[in-house]
């Protein structure tokens, strides 16, 4: 079975598991890269994650140049983290609508420094084991099976 997060996060995400790059810590609610892939069912997750994580980065370079206030060339929210949050929701929530009625971004361009997307990954390593389970049990559910 998949660990939960723990209890103050479960209030904000529920079930989901966060995805995190090789500078995160595995854990039980965090899954990161696998570093060295040794079978199909690794490589096909480190491929999942990957590609994920690049859809996600993506998603929010475009949120972040429609609206600059979130951006660090734009100017920072010198807010505490919690009011930050709700801005940055406010942000996605009103970058969602803009999407589902056509509306252009008035700023379509990134910014050249923001382009490159991390390709390969070396995982930070599990502080205290139970991370790895839960991605284990993940690889071994998702992936491990044959025909997928």
């Amino acid at each position: 079975m998949v660990h939960t997060l723990p209890s103050r996060l479960q209030r904000h995400f529920g079930d989901y598991l966060l995805l995190g790059d090789s500078g995160y810590p595995l854990e039980p609610f965090l899954m990161t890269p696998v570093t060295n892939p040794t079978n199909e069912a690794e490589e096909l997750y480190y491929r999942a994650l990957v590609r994920t994580r690049v859809i996600v980065e993506l998603t929010l370079r475009v949120v972040k140049n429609r609206f600059r206030c979130i951006h660090r060339f734009g100017g920072e929210l010198q807010y505490t983290p919690l009011r930050s949050a709700k801005i940055v929701s406010a942000c996605l929530l009103l970058h969602n609508r803009c999407v589902s009625r056509s509306i252009p971004d008035p700023n379509n361009h990134l910014p050249e420094e923001d382009m490159p997307i991390e390709a390969h990954v070396v995982g930070a390593g599990d502080r205290g084991g139970t991370g790895r389970q839960t991605r284990d049990e993940i690889i071994l559910e998702f992936y491990g099976r044959k025909g997928v």
